[in-house]
């Protein structure tokens, strides 16, 4: 029986690495998904009484805190366990460095002020305030659809690692920097 001739080098496994990639993967997955079900659920409904604006105001606020921030604090969490494995050679790429600028310009402020809109909506809706309940939820199906679009592009580096004209490093660069850790 012919045996497999490793005539490349690697050797089996990849440590850890497929064991917090996968996870990362499925966790993107769920928060992207809870996103574009709130995005749905937003511009889909068209509550016009009190009760219908509670339910969808409950609805999403389900959504938000059973799988959206659970979700975000494991793409978190994963996302620097991945880090922390090749810090180096992440932080030398242009793919990674335009992604972390893009997730810290664009995730924080929408954060703030969806959760402000949301909560201005819960109390509008407590003073029975119509109007400025539909005016809160607009403001707030806006942010939902701004953030779809951010994790849309965040997505699209992370899967594509375009070389934003950064030039790959030669098989001589690669051994001189391997020397000189080394």
């Amino acid at each position: 029986m012919p045996t497999h001739i490793n005539k490349h080098g690697r050797r089996p496994g990849r440590g850890l690495r497929p064991w917090v990639l996968i996870p990362k993967i499925l966790t993107v997955g769920a928060l992207f998904g809870g996103f574009l079900a709130a995005a749905v659920i937003l511009h889909s409904n068209n509550p016009q009484t009190l009760e219908q604006w509670r339910s969808q105001i409950q609805t999403i606020g389900f959504l938000f805190t059973r799988l959206i921030v659970p979700a975000v604090l494991l793409v978190i969490l994963f996302g620097i366990l991945l880090f922390l494995m090749h810090w180096r050679a992440f932080l030398s790429m242009r793919w990674f460095q335009v992604k972390c600028v893009l997730l810290l310009i664009a995730l924080p402020p929408l954060h703030l002020s969806g959760r402000w809109l949301i909560g201005q909506a819960r109390l509008a809706l407590e003073a029975g305030d119509l109007t400025r309940v539909a005016e809160l939820m607009a403001n707030f199906t806006l942010a939902v659809d701004l953030t779809v679009l951010v994790l849309i592009v965040v997505i699209a580096i992370g899967r594509h690692k375009p070389r934003l004209d950064q030039r790959p490093k030669t098989v001589a660069q690669q051994r001189a920097a391997s020397q000189s850790e080394g």
